[in-house]
């Protein structure tokens, strides 16, 4: 076994030792506020796409072929099916819209990959609400830093497929509580279970991508079922996959820096707009301008747009899209979107905004060019937007780094409002039944996560 082996494995194992010795009152207060945060913030973005088409047909022929009634489609009604089924169905769902949390300091989307299977287990064996957040935070935890744990070769390969599996397997073990071998087995197991999940995919539109979650949480779950019965993974699986087949460099002191007194969930950002984060800042630049646009003539006076940004956001120059994912992956669209109808959310990026004529005439002059330096995080995903009208006068806005982010926080009405708006039509009781967990009111706490789901779905 090579040194970086040794070292990758040793951290890896010393990072799940932890995780699962750690209990809920060792976790300081402000990270479980932003544990409770993340959840009815996914739960939003989940429940929210259960009207997309293609998310409503899949739903639809999981609950009719239920045998077993363990955990809920959250799609409004308190349908049942079985626990795995229940978390394929909500991860599917969970980035339909784009508008699930998100972690910076590596491509990420840790919410995503650890709350599916562990909401589904958590209602099957009714766990405490508790339990279920300790699990969310560790989980996160640990996902995170196998994300940071390598610098990767070429960005050509989304989270989705790299960490899925972990962040579920992680989640559900940890929830379970298994011993400590068990849950390395089965955390080293999922990262053999990754998927190619090629990055040119999203901007192309192919709507498989969407089910990169679901196909984690199935693998995540596994893979602790697997690990129980003694079909497990290998110590050197992390530095295997990682570095030996996909080609990163191995940081392992990134696995066991700072244990318990460093918090990734702190360093997450929640989403205003529903697109890839790599286009926000785009997006906040131009509904700031618009104001002024409107003022001094109309959209129909538009000559030209150039947008200068960083290296992320200018290979997403689809302007044609013709699915929906393929819009919230197109910076032409994102930008048509946000100066015509003045909004960056869901309704920005939905269907039938795709044919829309004035927003395809403005795609078409939308030009890219790169922003004028490389700048520090958080400031490294900055957008300058230049209008040029026909009468030659320009306007300008920038942003330098979206509102989400640890940086610039939302207030708590934030979720509030995307609960109202993505969750509360189908599930009229949900903002009362999780205020009490978001409060860390400890007889929330307490109760059992499936009498919190009959709560507000029956």
């Amino acid at each position: 076994m090579s040194a970086g082996k040794e070292a990758v494995a040793s951290s890896a194992r010393r990072l799940i030792d932890w995780a699962a010795g750690c209990e809920l009152v060792d976790i300081p207060q402000p990270v479980l506020a932003r544990a409770a945060t993340v959840l009815t913030d996914d739960l939003a973005a989940m429940i929210g796409a259960r009207d997309e088409p293609e998310v409503a047909r899949f739903h639809a022929r999981t609950i009719e072929r239920a045998h077993h009634c363990e955990a809920t489609v959250l799609r409004g009604g308190s349908a049942r099916v079985a626990r795995i089924d229940a978390a394929v169905a909500n991860a599917m769902a969970a980035n339909w819209l784009e508008l699930d949390e998100g972690y910076r300091p590596a491509p990420c989307h840790a919410g995503l990959y650890v709350l599916p299977s562990l909401l589904a287990t958590a209602e099957t064996e009714d766990r405490s609400a508790g339990e279920l957040l300790r699990a969310l935070v560790l989980g996160y935890e640990i996902v995170t830093r196998i994300a940071r744990g390598w610098k990767q070769r070429a960005l050509n390969m989304q989270s989705h497929g790299r960490y899925c599996a972990i962040g579920a397997a992680a989640a559900t073990a940890l929830l379970q509580r298994l011993n400590p071998e068990t849950m390395f087995n089965a955390v080293s197991a999922a990262a053999t279970l990754v998927n190619p999940a090629p990055r040119t995919h999203l901007v192309a539109g192919a709507l498989v991508r969407n089910v990169w979650p679901a196909q984690g949480a199935w693998s995540g779950l596994m893979a602790v079922e697997w690990a129980g019965l003694g079909i497990t993974g290998s110590p050197d699986a992390f530095f295997d996959v990682y570095s030996d087949v996909l080609g990163g460099t191995a940081q392992p002191e990134a696995l066991i820096d700072g244990l318990g007194t460093s918090w990734a969930l702190l360093e997450g950002y929640t989403k205003l707009y529903a697109c890839c984060q790599h286009l926000h800042a785009t997006v906040e630049a131009l509904l700031d301008l618009r104001p002024a646009l409107l003022a001094a003539g109309s959209i129909e006076s538009i000559h030209s747009i150039e947008i200068a940004t960083h290296a992320l956001a200018r290979p997403l120059m689809n302007a044609r899209p013709d699915t929906t994912l393929g819009a919230k992956f197109s910076l032409p669209h994102a930008v048509a979107s946000a100066l015509v109808m003045g909004s960056g959310g869901a309704d920005a990026f939905a269907f039938d905004t795709l044919a829309r004529p004035d927003i395809g005439s403005l795609r078409q002059k939308v030009q890219v060019k790169a922003y004028d330096q490389d700048l520090p995080p958080p400031n490294d995903r900055p957008a300058r937007a230049e209008v040029r009208l026909r009468d030659g006068r320009v306007l300008q806005a920038e942003c330098l780094s979206a509102r989400g982010g640890a940086d610039r926080p939302l207030p708590p009405s934030t979720v509030d409002d995307k609960l109202a708006q993505l969750a509360t039509p189908a599930y009229p009781k949900i903002a009362a039944t999780l205020a009490p967990i978001r409060a860390l009111d400890a007889a929330a706490l307490q109760r059992g996560w499936r009498q919190t789901v009959d709560a507000f779905t029956r």
